[in-house]
């Protein structure tokens, strides 16, 4: 074996450790910090602001990071620090849109739900079939859990999609702030009651606010973060619901990208979600649709933007003909 042999070789076997060396501290750290995330959400609850979820996931993102340059740990900052506050901006101009002395709407939601199911909604008709008064059922707890993966699952997709495809990442937030702020505008120009505000009013019958009743069977600190994020948002912003449209986009983003073994139950998953959130007096149908539809809008919306600019980019980057400089 000559020098050039010995020079080239420690270099690889140099890097070999190293990497092997990384990939168990990352993979260490992972587990410390998903087990100090279960350990917080049991003595907690499970974290549900917007801005606490992010940091997890971008916690996580960081102990994935551990060991490679620099540059791609500020990479992580400057990619979601925006979405942090676009969002930020987000929860704070829909809890003042309810001020702005705009009338809220009642009855179209319901004429709209009583035309499509003969009379009644699909809230009164679930509520009384499914649940009972004063009486926590498996249903009550699915339909909490459905509820409340709206506030994780979007920014867990997020992040996963960071970690494997930044460019992914980078279409997926895009539309996820794009349906945020058009929801936000619809919001400001027609507030709109959700059914269980309806109820009290006299508009429907029998109908309470359930979202949150699956908390006391499960346990831990959650309830309390849900009755106090509960008082404290907008509570006339039900048109349309973010809630069905964040999980239509997820659905229909991953759908393309997953194996098709798993595509129904992406599919399942906006579907299970529209069911929670009449059920629990949260929306309506036509709610629940116009989020799908804003979904698809958004999703159609930026899929024609980046085919635009896939084919305006190499147009610009084609080489003059010869001799047109000369011209």
């Amino acid at each position: 074996m000559d020098a050039t042999e010995v020079a080239g070789g420690r270099p690889a076997e140099v890097a070999r450790f190293e990497f092997a060396h990384w990939a168990t501290v990352r993979r260490i750290a992972l587990a410390i910090y998903f087990a100090c995330l279960i350990a917080w959400s049991a003595y907690y609850g499970i974290p549900t602001q917007r801005e606490l979820v992010v940091l997890w996931v971008c916690g996580a993102l960081a102990c994935a990071s551990l060991g490679r340059p620099l540059r791609q740990i500020g990479q992580l900052v400057v990619d979601w620090l925006p979405i942090v506050i676009v969002l930020g901006v987000y929860d704070f101009t829909r809890g003042a849109a309810d001020s702005l002395g705009i009338g809220v709407h009642m009855r179209p939601m319901i004429d709209f739900d009583q035309f499509i199911f003969a009379g009644t909604t699909p809230t009164e008709w679930l509520q009384a079939h499914v649940s009972r008064p004063g009486v926590i059922n498996g249903w009550d707890v699915a339909f909490t859990l459905v509820y409340t993966s709206y506030f994780i699952v979007p920014f867990a997709v997020a992040g996963a999609l960071w970690a494997r495809d930044r460019l992914a990442f980078l279409a997926f937030t895009k539309r996820l702030v794009t349906l945020a702020l058009a929801g936000l505008a619809t919001y400001i120009a027609f507030p709109a009651a959700p059914p269980w505000m309806a109820a009290d009013v006299g508009m429907l019958d029998s109908v309470e606010r359930t979202t949150a009743e699956g908390w006391e069977v499960i346990g831990g600190g959650t309830a309390g973060l849900f009755a106090k994020g509960q008082g404290a948002v907008n509570l006339v912003a039900a048109v349309p619901s973010l809630h069905s449209a964040f999980t239509a986009l997820v659905a229909l983003f991953l759908w393309p990208r997953v194996p098709p073994w798993l595509r129904p139950l992406i599919a399942l998953y906006p579907l299970a979600m529209g069911v929670t959130l009449m059920a629990t007096g949260e929306h309506y149908l036509f709610d629940v649709l116009l989020g799908w539809m804003y979904a698809g809008a958004v999703m159609a919306g930026w899929a024609w933007w980046e085919r635009r600019c896939a084919r305006t980019i190499p147009r610009r980057a084609r080489p003059a003909p010869a001799g047109s400089a000369e011209r």
